[in-house]
């Protein structure tokens, strides 16, 4: 009965009902926290003017990536803490296939909620456990092959199913260093075995439930990973490539949009400044950044935003934002080196700001790092740049960075080989 009078009323009333479907998506669309995905060639690339499309495109993105001038590359995988994996994507009992420092590797989340990290392949005959390996005994993987188990935890093997008691002393998966920390879990990495060497700082915000995640950006990038934090100390970029808003139409496409115009109708201003934060923290670099925003020259009430951005080695961002009576909260930006010129960058916001504010943030955020994404997928790697007095504490941010490379450090040679596998510390 329910039915039909709701049918009858379809048919009596066709616009108000596409009205309502129209609200009730616009609704879900809105109220749904942003999660924008950019893969490698969906932004940063030049394909040709028509575009080019389907294989060609891939033809030509294959091409970008043999034929474009790197330069002099610092090694490719610096020391230090990568974020592997956003917490809630892990369920418990799972093995997950991660990418980093050029090989694949095993995430693992025990029955007890506890993270691990191990080599991907069974010593046995080389089986993968990322394809078909189990979760068993709260912390062990199973081989897909054999059924031989390993401890996540040590990595040593604790069962051969068929040949109970006898099993050989090198049966042994590396495991890696990790931690689960402000909902992110993170590989430690260091080329000569070293142990780590600092932590990563607890946000009690977010422990406590105060501040909650509100949106997230992912990026694939095709450039070296000391680029992308470069820019923190490259104050005058800024205000030229970051100056005018977004527009509608052209979005962050620097090709399509004219960067020149001195007096863009809608502007940000940035003041900002980077140092090393302590002796005792050397680690850490701290960008000061003040912006606001302005229409035809004047202030823009309540566009104005104060951040402290800490870089902890040379992966993980933490941005303090304080935005005055919508509240505060903090965007993490963690850069992985996948490959040694593919970057995973990811942006994650926890605040108690309100949601359509955090929306509108952190889209314009994205098509601005958007920008930057166009130069560091083209640019060419300069040892010695040009430098000028305002352009900021470039060389000084280099020799900050340069703290986390060691003689041992892959580089990437002139065929694209690595001059050395990244290894876990336990293999030393």
């Amino acid at each position: 009965m329910f039915l039909e009078h709701l049918w009858e009323y379809v048919i009596e009333h066709p616009i108000a009902v596409l009205v309502a479907v129209a609200v009730l998506y616009l609704t879900h669309i809105t109220l749904k926290p942003l999660n924008r995905i950019r893969r490698l060639g969906d932004v940063g690339l030049f394909f040709g003017k028509p575009e080019l499309t389907g294989f060609y495109r891939e033809r030509q993105l294959e091409r970008l990536k043999l034929l474009r001038r790197t330069g002099d590359l610092p090694p490719v995988f610096p020391n230090g803490w990568y974020c592997v994996c956003e917490s809630e994507k892990l369920e418990k009992n799972q093995i997950m296939e991660i990418t980093i420092l050029g090989q694949f590797l095993s995430l693992i989340r025990s029955e007890s909620g506890t993270v691990y990290i191990t080599d991907s392949y069974c010593p046995h005959i080389g089986a993968n456990f990322n394809i078909g390996g189990r979760v068993v005994r709260d912390n062990c993987i199973q081989c897909p092959f054999h059924g031989w188990i390993f401890s996540a935890e040590t990595g040593k093997c604790v069962e051969v199913p068929y040949d109970e008691g006898r099993i050989p002393e090198q049966a042994k998966v590396t495991t890696w260093p990790c931690i689960e920390r402000n909902n992110n879990i993170y590989l430690w990495y260091h080329c000569d075995g070293v142990e780590p060497e600092w932590q990563i700082p607890e946000i009690t915000e977010i422990t406590e439930g105060l501040w909650k995640l509100g949106g997230r950006t992912e990026h694939e990038l095709m450039c070296h990973i000391q680029e992308i934090p470069e820019n923190g100390a490259d104050i005058a970029h800024l205000n030229y490539l970051h100056k005018s808003a977004p527009e509608i139409t052209n979005g962050s496409d620097i090709i399509k949009t004219d960067l020149s115009d001195p007096q863009p109708t809608v502007q940000h201003v940035w003041d900002g400044k980077w140092e090393v934060k302590s002796e005792e923290h050397k680690h850490c670099g701290v960008m000061h950044l003040n912006q606001f925003m302005t229409i035809w020259g004047h202030k823009v009430p309540l566009t104005s935003s104060k951040l402290v951005a800490e870089q902890h080695g040379p992966g993980i961002v933490h941005m303090l934002f304080d935005f005055g009576m919508w509240g505060k909260g903090v965007v993490f930006q963690t850069v992985t080196p996948e490959e040694p010129l593919l970057q995973r960058v990811r942006f994650r916001i926890f605040s108690n700001i309100p949601w359509f504010f955090v929306k509108f943030f952190m889209t314009v955020e994205a098509m601005q790092f958007e920008r930057d994404v166009f130069i560091w997928s083209n640019k060419k790697y300069i040892k010695s740049p040009l430098l000028v007095r305002n352009d900021g504490p470039i060389q000084k941010h280099r020799r900050w960075f340069s703290q986390f490379y060691t003689e041992n450090s892959p580089r990437m040679m002139k065929d694209g080989s690595l001059s050395n596998q990244a290894k876990s510390i336990f293999d030393w």
